[in-house]
């Protein structure tokens, strides 16, 4: 019986118990628990006597209860706290029979044992009782019973560093507590205490038989019953009061945070300066929440004659961006050039929250739109040195960037870098590029949904910039020296450059919107349209005209003249594809919800509007903000966008567009996003950068494996933003994705439209 009994799981000989209540199942069990059950009910009973009916107890509320006990319960755990309730129900009755009984009397223990060991016993199991369950779970099986750490990770269902953790905890928190009750002991010490507490104990031999004896328990009566009775009981009383305890926490919690938010209005809390605080903590507490996220990287490549594509071999912008390639960067700053490119604090902007609780993206005292500057963040350029690909770039501007991925890295090195090789040496130029945009993906957890994205983009003939990947390291003169930062994207500037490459003329204008309300009217004069629409290139006075004209009809025309006049502004079938992959994708950190990450061009050639897609970190389905993984899979691809957006609402509703729109998506999801396709240029990706991302953290790694998996994983049903969350599996939402858009193409099924700013928990 106990070889059969160590081959299987506790749940499996719960399982099986609660199929058939018989002795025999029960018994593997009891094989298994006894030693520590007995042992705890003796530390806290005056004889064997008494232990073994503390003993009993325990195990007839387990029989009892088999059926109603979740799946996740971890057995020893649950044991001990039955344990514990039977033997203090024994000691009440104990002392009412004689109040004179002494600890000494109650503790069951021998004299023969250490003082150390004798002092400690006594106070174990209370320390134990006040720990929360899981940290009490990880004592019992780890050190109470003994086991292996890969044991233990595979009794509590979960991995050996986070049952490491637990251990640590709990031992800290226990030895907190004798020391306040005058025993002093150190880590080794307790745990050495604790080691044997679980199977020390001998136990009367007929112990076992008994209990098997009276399972399934029936009946009612006699002493041990009634023990069961009370500590069934306790038990529920337990259970209801942890909820209520629980539910009167979350109520104070609930009745604070209302205080806050009252608080918040009245002083201003959407004026600027405590919301920007506020996000800064959210960030701090996410970090405490999960070290890993900042956890130093390490050294790459490992192998020292590793050979890496040099810079020597870059003629034109082509041989830059092979997404395959690995590139190796070196940034280096004297210490006062990188305290000057430690990020400014300039005014939040005031009133950053509008009356529909979206966050304005334009600060008027910032450099830059965004996210960033409106929370009072300024970025100046600084001189720098720069390596990349074995090439020095002596004397470079650098600056950091980015507004979600600058945030995330608030509180760790992993900054995202912006390098103008030309702008103090015009001389300087790498094959065709001038900037080189350094993403630090500390958002994706499969480090490949920008370049996947914007590769995708390319291949549906919609304008996208080109990407490569860099392992970067930094180096600060008399503070640090090459230090690993990690993996990054190499994004292409979307500039004069790109113009000329897409359009055929760097004079092309290109446009970063920043707006929820894209062509709308707001004047005849461009320069209330400048700081919203931020001309990356050059627009002549015609070419913002155009702008304005355009805002003028989307905001105006009545639905027939809208329909008539649409293509004199609006290529439909460029604009068709930019749609439709981005509907594909799921995109949502972009034009159909946060009014920004997008760029607007008006093609010279044909005087019409194109856009194309930025900062795709978030996409594949994998944007925690909005809806949840299944509505993201399951999105309407008739109404893609979240809230009302009167362009693309109009847009969508002229029949020709729509005729259009329809035969591009077809063409897309027939050819470009398909399972095999995708999923072999994913395992493309994953193999050329996975020493680098293994080489950047271990926990970077885990969540990597788990976003590229084949095989489908359980979704993460926690806090969709919790930064311990698991990895967003882009396979399988592609499949999944796929099936819902060729059910909505052919009538089958209707989409699920996303309208809330919050996960649809």
């Amino acid at each position: 019986m106990q070889e059969q009994s160590a081959t299987k799981s506790d749940r499996e000989l719960l399982r099986a118990f609660q199929k058939e209540r018989s002795p025999e199942n029960f018994g593997l069990i009891l094989d298994r628990h006894l030693p520590l059950v007995f042992a705890a009910a003796r530390r806290q009973t005056v004889n064997d006597t008494q232990a073994s009916e503390a003993a009993s107890a325990a195990f007839f509320a387990l029989a009892r209860r088999a059926r109603s006990i979740s799946r996740n319960t971890v057995l020893a755990g649950w044991l001990f706290k039955a344990t514990r309730l039977a033997a203090l129900k024994l000691q009440r009755i104990a002392k009412q029979a004689s109040p004179a009984l002494s600890a000494s009397e109650t503790s069951g223990q021998s004299e023969t044992i250490t003082d150390s060991r004798m002092r400690f016993i006594p106070l174990l199991d209370p320390a134990l009782d006040k720990l929360p369950s899981k940290l009490r779970d990880a004592v019992l099986v780890q050190l109470v019973c003994n086991r292996t750490w890969i044991e233990s990770a595979q009794i509590l269902r979960t991995r050996e560093s986070r049952i490491r953790k637990r251990v640590a905890k709990s031992t800290r928190k226990l030895m907190s507590r004798l020391h306040k009750r005058g025993l002093k002991l150190d880590s080794e010490t307790f745990q050495s205490l604790c080691v044997g507490c679980g199977s020390n104990t001998t136990f009367p031999e007929s112990l076992a038989g008994e209990i098997l004896a009276n399972i399934p328990v029936r009946n009612t009566g006699g002493p041990a019953f009634a023990l069961t009775r009370s500590t069934l009981a306790r038990l529920t009383w337990a259970k209801w009061k942890r909820w209520m305890t629980t539910a009167l926490k979350g109520s104070a919690v609930l009745t604070v945070l209302l205080g806050f938010l009252v608080l918040g209005a009245y002083l201003g809390f959407t004026k600027g300066p405590l919301l920007a605080w506020f996000l800064e903590w959210s960030i701090r507490q996410s970090v405490s929440k999960a070290p890993e996220l900042v956890q130093s990287a390490r050294p790459w490549p490992a192998d020292p004659v590793r050979l890496l594509p040099s810079a020597l071999d870059i003629r034109t912008s082509e041989d830059l961006f092979h997404v395959t390639n690995v590139w190796k960067a070196h940034l280096k700053f004297s210490p006062d050039q990188w305290q000057a490119a430690e990020p400014k604090r300039i005014p939040p902007l005031p009133g950053m929250m509008s009356g529909d609780g979206k966050i304005q993206l334009k600060n008027p005292k910032a450099k830059r739109s965004g996210l960033s500057g409106v929370l009072g963040f300024e970025f100046d350029w600084v001189h720098a040195d720069f390596e990349f690909g074995g090439v020095m770039f002596p004397d470079v501007a650098a600056r950091l960037k980015g507004n979600g991925t600058f945030l995330g890295s608030l509180f760790g090195m992993k900054r995202s870098f912006k390098v103008k090789l030309d702008k103090f040496n015009q001389t300087q130029v790498l094959g065709e590029t001038e900037v080189v945009n350094f993403t630090n993906l500390i958002e994706d957890r499969s480090y490949m949904a920008d370049a996947l994205g914007h590769e995708f983009f390319r291949d549906c003939g919609v304008p996208s910039p080109r990407t490569a990947y860099a392992y970067l390291d930094l180096s600060v003169e008399g503070q640090f020296a090459q230090k690993p930062l990690g993996l990054y994207l190499i994004v292409e500037n979307i500039d004069a450059a790109f113009a000329k490459n897409r359009f055929g003329s760097k004079a092309a204008p290109v446009f970063k919107p920043v707006t929820y309300k894209l062509f709308e009217d707001i004047g005849d004069d461009w320069s209330a349209y400048a700081a919203i629409y931020d001309v990356k290139t050059k627009a002549t006075e015609a070419q913002q005209r155009r702008v304005i004209e355009f805002a003028k009809l989307v905001s105006h025309a009545d639905d027939a003249e809208f329909a008539r006049r649409l293509g004199e502004f609006l290529d439909y079938e460029a604009f068709a594809r930019f749609l439709g992959a981005l509907t594909l994708i799921s995109s949502y950190d972009s034009l159909f919800a946060m009014g920004q990450n997008y760029y607007a061009y008006l093609d010279p050639r044909s005087n019409k509007f194109g856009f194309i897609p930025w900062d795709l970190d978030h996409s594949w389905g994998n944007f925690p903000f909005i809806g949840t993984v299944e509505t993201r899979e399951r999105a309407d691809i008739w109404h893609p966008w979240v809230g009302e957006n009167r362009f693309l609402d109009r847009v969508m509703r002229v029949e020709e567009f729509r005729k259009t729109y329809r035969e591009q998506m077809r063409e897309l999801l027939a050819t470009k996003f398909t399972s095999d396709r995708l999923g072999r240029r994913i395992d493309e990706l994953a193999a050329a950068i996975r020493d680098s991302v293994a080489a950047e953290s271990t926990f970077r790694l885990e969540r990597f494996e788990e976003a590229v998996a084949e095989r489908k994983l359980p979704r993460w049903t926690g806090d969709p933003t919790d930064p311990r969350r698991t990895g967003h599996q882009i396979k399988r939402f592609i499949a999944a994705r796929a099936r819902s858009v060729r059910d909505q193409l052919d009538g089958k099924s209707k989409g699920f439209i996303l309208d809330r700013m919050m996960p649809n928990q």
